[in-house]
């Protein structure tokens, strides 16, 4: 008896095995299944419900093709990642222009601006993906019905790899006005009135977006505004470590003074005239030593200050936007190496 009811289990046993492993087993191998998959017809979405959302992503505008790169002869090298990235959607003000700053890459960006105006059930009058520009068609005025308002989005790369800019300009005109054969667009992003009021939309729009972090839908064409990058390294006839920052001046000066306050780098002083910051830099390990209790409440935290290596942060307008260096007091390796590391620095805190 005993045999025979082992001789039961193990049979039950074997059965099971294949009931869960085997070839038709819940736990069976399916790395071979993509080899049998079948092509599906596309979602069709009945005639009572909106389908914008699966609008297509990919739109090739006929104009692009005489301004798209061949990538065959000229393959753009591919960013360091930023591992200081952090999410977000802010708009920032410098002077008489806002813009937003977001920290997705202009590919992941241009199909969500586009969203935002389909969503609105606004036609789109030109696109240009590769350059970074759309263009709304003529659309009442907000507020006043005897308007007509025209908006341009533009959106560039930022500061910082992997961030994006949008601006967007406005222009507006009467009903009784005829239609402009060519739109005279302001020289900067509007920063009050109604395109403000767009931008602010857009913005909300975007923070509002949980996939915007996401790469499964992005713009092709749009990823080669990524190869022009807002800043860069490079090496003067010297042999020393340069920023090259694709903005204006004012802005330029701005945001080194935010990047060294964030960086908790200590500014000495600063000559907006001559475009000049004096601070002290040790290196990021030494900076972010922290002295403890006893040595504040009874050390010499003047002393201690003195003794770190100084720089001169220099910004110069040159062609194509401002050139920042980092010159020391000495002349040796190490300086050199610090004042390398301390540009980097002001890179990876820029906004």
């Amino acid at each position: 008896m005993l045999r025979a009811i082992l001789l039961v289990i193990y049979i039950l046993g074997l059965s099971s095995c294949r009931f869960i492993g085997g070839e038709s087993g819940y736990f069976r191998d399916r790395q071979g299944d993509y080899l049998r998959a079948v092509i599906e017809p596309d979602m069709r979405v009945p005639g009572n419900l909106d389908r914008y959302t699966l609008d297509q992503l990919y739109v090739i505008p006929s104009q692009v093709f005489e301004a798209a790169d061949d990538f065959s002869s000229s393959i753009p090298r591919p960013k360091p990642l930023d591992t200081n990235r952090a999410e977000g959607v802010v708009i920032q003000r410098i002077g008489g222009e806002a813009w937003i700053v977001i920290a997705a890459s202009p590919q992941q960006v241009w199909p969500r601006v586009r969203d935002f105006w389909l969503g609105r059930n606004q036609q789109l009058d030109y696109e240009n993906p590769v350059e970074g520009i759309m263009e709304t068609t003529w659309q009442d005025g907000m507020g006043d019905l005897t308007r007509l308002e025209k908006f341009r989005v533009r959106i560039e790369p930022g500061l910082r790899a992997g961030s994006s800019e949008i601006y967007i300009y406005m222009q507006g005109r009467l009903r009784t006005t005829p239609e402009p054969a060519l739109p005279a667009w302001p020289a900067a992003s509007s920063n009050d009135g109604t395109g403000y009021t767009v931008l602010e939309q857009i913005s909300q729009y975007l923070a509002d977006r949980t996939d915007i972090y996401s790469s499964s839908s992005a713009s092709l064409l749009a990823g080669s505004l990524a190869g022009e990058s807002k800043s860069s390294f490079s090496t003067s006839a010297s042999g020393d470590a340069e920023l090259n920052l694709r903005i204006g001046m004012t802005r330029a000066w701005a945001q080194v003074a935010q990047a060294l306050e964030r960086a908790e780098i200590v500014v000495l002083d600063s000559n907006r005239d001559q475009g000049v910051y004096n601070v002290q830099f040790a290196g990021l390990g030494i900076e972010g030593d922290t002295p403890g209790l006893f040595s504040r409440l009874f050390g010499n935290d003047d002393e201690g200050e003195s003794d770190l290596p100084q720089f001169s942060i220099s910004l110069e307008t040159t062609g194509n936007g401002v050139r920042v260096t980092a010159l020391s007091e000495t002349d040796s390796d190490e300086a050199a190496r610090l004042a390398e590391e301390l540009l980097q620095t002001v890179l990876d805190n820029l906004g």
